[in-house]
């Protein structure tokens, strides 16, 4: 199995504004051709001396292909209205990995 995973940190400000958009609009858009399933929204805490907020957006996918589908396909699509909604306000990363069974 394949986690993809988004870091995003936010300014303070908007908070609750960035949740509500995580939960209602990014999340279905994500996951709607079923590519990305079992969606997990996280907020991150620990020592950031910085100002703002982060949280982790992290989904499943069966496949690095089917993830690579996802990122030619749709990703560009979500993640710019993103961008748009919070422009200079969000930054973010994000991270493939891959579980390993025991």
């Amino acid at each position: 199995m394949i986690v993809f995973n988004t870091t995003f940190h936010i300014d303070e400000t908007l908070q609750d504004e960035f949740i509500e958009y995580i939960l209602q609009e990014f999340i279905p858009m994500s996951t709607k051709s079923g590519i990305l399933t079992s969606a997990r929204f996280a907020r991150i805490y620990g020592s950031n001396k910085d100002e703002g907020l982060s949280f982790a957006m992290e989904f499943q996918v069966e496949t690095i292909e089917l993830l690579e589908k996802w990122n030619r396909e749709e990703s560009n699509y979500v993640y710019n209205l993103l961008m748009d909604k919070f422009k200079e306000k969000l930054v973010g990363f994000s991270t493939v990995l891959q579980t390993i069974d025991y």
